[in-house]
């Protein structure tokens, strides 16, 4: 097993290579499983993952079954591709990466980590014979390998400032990436509210001749925060008091986009009953989304890792716990995020904070953060993670309040610490 994982974590040595061609022929030479998929397409800078486990827990509910594919993950790679919300078996998994492996090296096509872990969704996918499958893209959309797909819509989260390397420096230059996704004539649901990248997308859907449901436009909400609820206001569909299992008012424009997606697959034929709707959004479980792992203290994971979420992960300590609540921060981040403007938003808003470092993926090193936030509030560096997590949880009373965020692959390194003192092994079944 080791050696299988070992192999497959050394294609991330290739780095990432964004040539749709290369997928294209990757997928020819398995049969085009992606071709045999009725799928969603999902791409945004914040909550496209939210949006795709909404996405899955209603189409559940109305008895589909439903294949997911999100990333990265947290604690293991089997998260990234579930039907039916179970992780794929492992010993599974692995027998699809040695059989693509044999094929790949046949054909001396040299596909990077999530070229073939991408291939591999497809495959799974495709022999399960799942009933929709709801992919979320990587990083960007026009290039992203998951963009081989043909889906019954396209949907697009809010945008903002991530990836700007990659993606462009002006929100007009990351939208289009994003909107690389839309296709011609296939519905695209734009959940985007800032007004130039609403005017990108909107712009890219009427070249395309993609039929285009827009926030504020086509549909709306109403948030009841701090109750987990919102109203939903669409073209066809009006739901009243809709209860979500997750907390946060980000959740609740979440929500509404996927709502909307749920009306485009309601106008092409997809049954979804209002039971089903609401059953699936009540139950809905997404780990590392303002989410509580210890009572006492209240111990908080996060995934926040760019303003925007931030931003929202902010909104929501203030509206759950109290604007007056300071919590204890562990953070930690990739250098290549907008790691100062982060610190200014949070600092103010914390008690203290213990930096560490994320092992992988271009790690920021703590030290660069310890000035910005030591000039307003008490700061230390624990590099190691685990050992971060243990001093705080140490030296924290009961009605103490910590807070970890930074980075999707810290939450991911600190949450077994925390699945270790609940006796589980894993986030999904």
């Amino acid at each position: 097993m080791s050696k299988t994982l070992d192999w497959l974590y050394s294609l991330e040595g290739r780095g990432e290579i964004y040539k749709l061609e290369r997928m294209d022929q990757a997928l020819a030479l398995i049969g085009d499983p992606h071709r045999r998929l009725r799928a969603v397409h999902i791409a945004g800078t914040k909550g496209k993952g939210s949006v795709a486990a909404m996405l899955d827990a209603i189409a559940r509910a109305a008895g589909l079954r439903c294949g997911l594919y999100t990333k990265p993950h947290l604690v293991h790679l089997t998260e990234r591709t579930r039907i039916d919300g179970a992780e794929m078996p492992a010993r599974l998994m692995l027998e699809y990466i040695e059989r693509l492996r044999a094929i790949y090296e046949r054909a001396d096509l040299a596909l990077t980590f999530f070229e073939f872990t991408v291939a591999l969704m497809f495959l799974y996918f495709a022999e399960a014979a799942v009933d929709l499958a709801i992919i979320e893209t990587g990083l960007g959309g026009r290039l992203d390998s998951t963009n081989v797909v043909a889906p019954l819509v396209s949907v697009i989260t809010p945008i903002g400032f991530d990836h700007m390397d990659r993606l462009g420096h002006t929100i007009a230059e990351i939208a289009t990436e994003k909107g690389g996704i839309i296709k011609f004539g296939v519905p695209v649901v734009i959940g985007a509210r800032d007004p130039e990248a609403r005017r990108v997308l909107a712009s890219l859907a009427a070249q395309r001749q993609s039929p285009a449901r827009i926030v504020d436009r086509d549909f709306s909400f109403r948030s009841l925060a701090p109750a987990h609820l919102l109203d939903y206001f669409g073209l066809g569909l009006n739901l009243e008091q809709v209860e979500l299992g997750v907390a946060g008012p980000f959740q609740h424009e979440n929500a509404a986009i996927a709502l909307a997606a749920v009306e485009v697959l309601g106008a092409q034929g997809w049954r979804f009953e209002e039971q089903a709707i609401r059953q699936g959004l009540r139950e809905l479980s997404w780990p590392g989304r303002f989410d509580v792992v210890s009572r006492r203290p209240l111990v908080i994971l996060d995934c926040a890792h760019n303003e925007l979420s931030i931003g929202a992960l902010l909104d929501t300590i203030a509206v759950e716990l109290g604007p007056q609540v300071r919590p204890r921060l562990i953070f930690g981040c990739l250098e290549d995020k907008q790691w100062a403007r982060m610190a200014a938003m949070l600092a103010p808003r914390v008690r203290d904070v213990t930096l560490t470092r994320v092992r992988p993926k271009r790690p920021l090193e703590p030290e660069n953060l310890l000035p910005l936030f030591s000039a307003q509030v008490p700061a230390r560096v624990v590099r190691e993670p685990r050992r971060a997590v243990e001093q705080v949880m140490a030296e924290s009373g009961p009605d103490d309040v910590v807070v970890v965020t930074g980075s999707v692959y810290l939450v991911g390194e600190i949450y077994p610490y925390f699945l270790k003192r609940q006796g589980r092994r894993g986030l999904f079944s």
